[in-house]
C-alpha cells in the first residue's frame, strides 16, 4: 500500500468506512516476516536488509509470534527526535556493527499475516484489532503506531509534532473498511512542510560530489521529463550523495541535450553529467509552475534510495 499526497487534511469520511489517522514517521518503510528461525527485514523495493537491521529482526523473534507479516517504519531515536542520517548510514555500512551509534525500532502500523494466514482482504479497523493484540508497546525495538479516529486530535497531533520538530512529516489517513491491496495509492498523506520527490536525471559537477542536481518526473508516457533543478548544494549534502549516482549510458532519454535547454526565461549552459535515472531525491519546493516545471531552484532536503522511480508522481 502507497499514500498518494493530498494538500489538505482529509475530513473523518473522506474514505470508506471513515478515516484513520497516523503520524508518517521520518523512516524507511519495511516489512517484518517472522517464522520459527527468526525474523527477516525487507525494503519496500523488496531487499533483504536484515543485516542492517539484525537488532530489530533479533527484538522481532523474541517478541512476535511464528507466523506473522507486519509492515512499519523503521526508525532510529536520537534525544526525543527521529534520526533519518543514521539509518541511512546502517544501511550504507550493514552489518558492520562499529559504525552504528543508535538503536533502530520498528514501528508497526498494519499486519498483513497473522499465523500463517493472509489476511489483506480484511478491512483495516479489523487488522488493526488483530496488531493490537500481538503489538501493544509505545516504545521500545517493536512499537505499535498511535492511531486516532478524532481528527481534532489529529490536528492537535500536527500542531505538537511541528513545534516539538521530532522529525514527524505529518499525518498518514487510511480508511478503516479498506483492504490491504499491494501497490495501490488508497492511503492519503498530509505534510506538515512542502516537499516533493523528484528522480535525479543529470548533475552540474562530479556525480560523487555534485554542484547542482536536474530534476525529472515521468509523463504519462513514461519518458523521463525535466522538471527542475536545485539550489547549489552544501558540502554535507554532495558527500551524502556519494556512490548513489551512476554516468548514464547511451539510452538514456535527455541524450538530446534536453538538460541543459532554457532554465526559467535564460539559457543556462553550465555543462551537466547525465545520470542513470534511478535515484529519487526529496526537495523542498515552492507552488510555482511553468509548463510543469518549478519556477524557482529547489532545495535539496535528502536522497531517498528507498523509493522507487515509480513512487514519483507523474507531471
Amino acid at each position: 500500500m502507497l499514500a498518494r499526497h493530498v494538500t489538505a487534511l482529509p475530513e473523518p469520511g473522506a474514505l470508506a468506512g471513515g478515516c484513520a489517522y497516523e503520524p508518517k514517521f521520518d523512516g524507511y518503510r519495511a516489512l517484518l516476516f517472522v517464522d520459527e528461525d527468526g525474523c527477516r527485514v525487507q525494503s519496500r523495493r523488496g531487499h533483504d536488509i536484515t543485516d542492517a537491521f539484525d537488532d530489530v529482526a533479533a527484538a522481532a523473534a523474541e517478541q512476535l509470534p511464528a507466523g506473522l507479516v507486519v509492515d512499519g517504519e523503521l526508525v532510529v531515536w536520537a534525544d526525543g527526535s527521529l534520526d533519518f542520517a543514521e539509518l541511512q548510514r546502517r544501511l550504507g555500512r550493514g552489518s558492520n556493527h562499529g559504525f552504528r551509534r543508535r538503536p533502530a525500532s520498528f514501528i508497526a502500523f498494519d499486519v498483513l499475516a497473522v499465523a500463517g494466514i493472509d489476511i489483506r482482504s480484511r478491512p483495516l479497523e479489523v487488522r488493526r484489532e488483530l496488531l493490537e493484540t500481538v503489538i501493544d508497546e509505545p516504545e521500545g525495538a517493536i512499537q505499535l503506531s498511535p492511531q486516532t479516529t478524532d481528527v481534532a486530535e489529529a490536528r492537535e497531533w500536527l500542531d505538537d509534532y511541528s513545534a516539538a520538530d521530532v522529525g514527524i512529516e505529518g499525518l498518514v489517513v487510511k480508511g478503516l473498511g479498506t483492504a490491504y491491496r499491494n501497490g495501490a495509492r488508497d492511503w492519503l498523506k498530509y505534510r506538515v512542510r512542502d516537499t516533493a520527490e523528484a528522480i535525479v536525471g543529470a548533475v552540474a559537477g562530479d556525480p560523487e560530489a555534485p554542484e547542482h542536481l536536474v530534476l525529472g518526473r515521468l509523463d504519462g508516457s513514461g519518458d523521463l521529463q525535466m522538471v527542475g533543478t536545485t539550489t547549489q548544494l552544501a558540502p554535507q549534502l554532495r558527500k551524502g550523495l556519494s556512490g548513489l549516482l551512476v554516468p548514464a549510458d547511451e539510452e538514456h532519454p535527455w541524450q538530446d541535450g534536453g538538460a541543459t535547454g532554457t532554465r526559467w526565461g535564460r539559457r543556462d549552459q553550465r555543462p551537466v553529467t547525465l545520470v542513470e535515472p534511478t535515484l529519487v531525491v526529496e526537495v523542498s519546493v515552492d507552488s510555482s509552475t511553468d509548463r510543469g516545471r518549478w519556477r524557482h531552484p529547489a532545495r535539496l532536503v535528502r536522497a531517498r534510495p528507498d523509493l522507487s522511480v515509480a513512487e514519483v508522481p507523474s507531471v
